[in-house]
């Protein structure tokens, strides 16, 4: 029996609460994974204080990953404000695995278009904030609220309305996403995630759990609603980890973790749809 863990983490310096629970049910190929509860976990202001930065620490140099590390306890590289972002000041790009916070916690955005009455929607995790929780952009904290949740909907997505502040793009640092959902992955087949806390990686298709894509990807606390996608195919988002391994923190774990679900976007699209309002008729920008 194992429980599964779902990837949020709060920032330092802000107010610290713990994720919205939520029950993700899970079958594996091979070991059983009972219903149980998932759950954020969130930093103190001591432990963010004291959590390590910079590549002046002796452990990240070790990793060999110098570059930017924006969720506290993790040295994989960040990836990084686009030149983009910078560029479309005042107004504020939208994109998939755009890293922002949905009120105190840390999450990635998984993509972003418009709905059937012509609305401005991001999807991202649902144990990220509930309806009525702000969101503002990690790559334009400057810029304030661009957003809000209006929705939590099944298997854990979050409907976000965005205001006249933003910009959408299909194209964010290394992920460009040009169509939804389509053929489930076969088993074994590469997909690849990328999130605010572990940067990108891939790892093959695992198994299907009811709605969610099990694989073994490199995922952790900020990851949360990240886009999942094979070549340019959005295939699902990231929700969190299953088995007791532990969650990517660090490239030195090489592949001892924990494999990530991902609820398959197949589903949303349909839970989507099936509810009405914002978010129904979703389509790519």
């Amino acid at each position: 029996m194992s429980a599964a863990s779902v990837y949020t983490r709060t920032s330092p310096g802000r107010s610290f609460r713990s994720a919205t629970r939520r029950r993700i049910g899970a079958l594996m190929a091979g070991v059983a994974l009972a219903t149980s509860a998932v759950f954020g976990s969130a930093f103190t202001a001591p432990e963010a204080a004291a959590a390590p930065a910079g590549s002046a620490d002796a452990f990240l140099q070790a990793t060999g990953q110098p570059g930017p590390h924006r969720v506290p306890g993790h040295y994989f590289t960040s990836p990084g404000i686009p030149k983009a972002q910078r560029a479309a000041a005042p107004s504020v790009l939208a994109g998939p695995s755009m890293p922002i916070y949905v009120g105190n916690n840390i999450c990635t955005l998984g993509v972003v278009g418009y709905d059937k009455a012509g609305n401005k929607v991001g999807i991202t995790a649902g144990h990220c904030g509930g309806p009525g929780t702000p969101v503002i952009s990690m790559d334009a904290e400057g810029a304030g609220q661009i957003g809000t949740v209006v929705r939590n909907g099944y298997p854990d997505y979050a409907v976000i309305k965005f205001n006249n502040k933003v910009r959408l793009t299909r194209g964010y640092n290394n992920v460009h996403l040009n169509a939804l959902g389509g053929p489930t992955p076969a088993s074994l087949q590469q997909m690849c995630k990328t999130g605010v806390a572990t940067g990108v990686s891939c790892g093959p298709m695992l198994a299907i759990s009811g709605p969610f894509l099990v694989s073994h990807l490199c995922g952790s606390m900020g990851d949360s609603g990240g886009p999942i996608y094979v070549g340019n195919r959005l295939v699902g988002i990231v929700n969190g980890g299953v088995a007791n391994l532990p969650s990517c923190t660090t490239p030195l774990q090489g592949p001892l973790h924990a494999p990530t679900a991902g609820a398959a976007w197949n589903v949303i699209a349909a839970d989507l749809n099936a509810a009405g309002g914002v978010g129904a008729g979703f389509r790519l920008a």
